[in-house]
């Protein structure tokens, strides 16, 4: 049994045709008792089209500026987690695919991370270290471990948007936003990516697809 505490949703919709296509959500502010707990605090979603193949990703264990976080050597591997990416593929909030994310450890104390159900994988459970690039048996690619954190937000300019609107000179407030200001730039998180066959994922070209992943602890275990 899974408890539905520390979890985690975020949701993303992207319509997947044959060209390019990126969706992702983000969720970088979240309540004190979900910060308290990274390992299973979930900051973005991804799916977008690459080298004909689908890739998902879930980013976690960030936190939001300004607060600060110590960034550790490795990423957060916490066997108590279960992470689940699912797919809706007609709307109705079911998903039609969910892989089911997992960290573990050996006798030594070494991190590994297994996919189970990954659509294109040839096996039904694909395992192997963190920090290393995994092969599935039919040739996907899956990986976890620390990364640079890719979501983008000015929150300088988001600060001094917000003061001027209490400004009597300008009561209508100013855009403060410089995209070439990154308050997230230089802060780790980790990442779970994997690659997917998209003709098993989405049959039709072009099909909106909508989705989103979850965390949870296991009933009992502390973050």
């Amino acid at each position: 049994m899974r408890s539905q505490r520390g979890l985690r949703r975020s949701l993303a919709s992207v319509a997947l045709a044959l060209m390019p296509a990126l969706g992702w959500s983000a969720d970088h502010a979240d309540a004190p008792s979900s910060t308290l707990d990274p390992s299973a605090d979930i900051t973005d979603v991804f799916v977008f089209r690459e080298g004909g193949r689908l890739v998902g990703a879930i980013c976690f264990g960030g936190a939001p500026v300004p607060r600060a976080r110590v960034d550790g050597p490795t990423g957060r591997y916490d066997p108590n987690v279960l992470f689940t990416y699912e797919i809706d593929l007609n709307g109705d909030a079911q998903p039609e695919h969910e892989i089911l994310i997992r960290y573990g450890r050996n006798a030594k104390g070494e991190a590994g991370v297994q996919f189970e159900n990954l659509p294109g994988a040839g096996a039904k459970f694909v395992s192997g270290p963190v920090e290393k690039v995994i092969s599935a048996p039919s040739g996907l690619r899956v990986y976890s471990g620390l990364r640079d954190d890719p979501f983008f937000f000015d929150f300088v300019g988001f600060t001094a948007t917000l003061a001027s609107f209490n400004s009597s000179d300008k009561p209508k407030g100013t855009l403060k936003f410089d995209n070439a200001r990154d308050s997230f730039a230089f802060r780790n998180l980790t990442a779970i990516v994997f690659e997917m066959d998209p003709t098993l994922v989405v049959p039709e070209p072009g099909k909106l697809i909508r989705v989103w992943a979850t965390a949870n602890r296991l009933v009992g275990s502390a973050p």
